[in-house]
Order: structure tokens, then C-alpha cells, then sequence
């Protein structure tokens, strides 16, 4: 049983790791970096003031 969970582990980290190395090759770095800044000034970008 714990092989079937160990394998099905690698599988979906293998699946993640592709998934963002494919997103990381299709978007130029400005854009990389623009997603990346979105939590950070999320107030800014919304408006939302909290607290």
C-alpha cells in the first residue's frame, strides 16, 4: 500500500514540476514577475483597505 502512495506522490510532483517549468518558458520575465508582485500589492491593485 504505502508503494502505491509513494508512487502516486512522484507522480504528481513530476506533474507540478512540468507544469511550471512549461509556464515558466511561456511567459516572458516582466510577466513572471508582474503574477509573482500580485500578492504583495494586492491593496494597491483592489483598492481594499483592511483594518
Amino acid at each position: 500500500m504505502w508503494q502505491f502512495i509513494l508512487i502516486g506522490d512522484m507522480i504528481i510532483m513530476g506533474f507540478m514540476i512540468a507544469l511550471i517549468i512549461w509556464m515558466s518558458m511561456r511567459q516572458s520575465k516582466q510577466e513572471q514577475d508582474d503574477c509573482m508582485n500580485i500578492p504583495l500589492f494586492d491593496e494597491e491593485i483592489s483598492g481594499d483597505r483592511h483594518g
